[in-house]
């Protein structure tokens, strides 16, 4: 085991302070992402991406979303191919 991992964090603060305004997981050694998706409460997928360095601004479609909590699910490879995947709860804190 190369010691390959996907951290996120457990909330952030997408105000605009510059301060956790984005929601990124953190890759380490990871060379892929396959994909990093959000869900709100109610299952719908609200963001995607495969980009690394990419991340959420608590937005969908323009508009803020409430305070509460989100679930992500997060999978990538490392060099060797191995699949790295991670599910959890995110808070988004306004």
């Amino acid at each position: 085991d190369g010691g390959a991992d996907i951290l996120v964090p457990s909330a952030f603060t997408p105000n605009a302070d510059g301060k956790n305004d984005l929601l990124k997981p953190l890759l380490i050694g990871i060379t892929k992402l396959d994909y990093f998706d959000i869900f709100n409460r109610w299952g719908q997928l609200i963001y995607s991406t495969n980009q690394i360095n990419a991340g959420w601004d608590g937005r969908l479609k323009n508009a803020d979303q409430p305070s509460g909590t989100y679930v992500y699910t997060v999978q990538g490879q490392d060099f060797q191919g191995k699949i790295v995947y991670k599910k959890g709860t995110v808070v988004l804190i306004r």
